[in-house]
């Protein structure tokens, strides 16, 4: 079996990288969007911002989780490998 180039070894960890630079991109940007849509706020509307804001770090969690996962099957990917590869000649 051929040997894998060290960006495949090296790639699990930038996926995990991203998922952290994702999540924090996409929650600052949706937070930002409510607070600049809302300013700071009406009575009433507190529930709803408080709501939009509960949906933004929802949706950030379900994108770095699945960059997270991504990065996990390439882990198990390269623990198959490594298994397979049988001793050094």
């Amino acid at each position: 079996m051929i040997e894998l180039p060290q960006f495949v070894r090296r790639m699990p960890f930038i996926f995990y990288a991203l998922a952290v630079i994702f999540f924090v991109w996409y929650l600052a940007n949706a937070w930002l969007g409510i607070a600049s849509a809302f300013g700071y706020g009406t009575p009433g509307i507190g529930e709803v911002e408080n709501y939009q804001k509960s949906i933004s770090l929802f949706g950030a969690f379900q994108e770095a989780a699945y960059m997270v996962a991504n990065g996990a099957i390439i882990h198990v990917l390269l623990a198959i490998h490594d298994k397979m590869k049988g001793p050094e000649a």
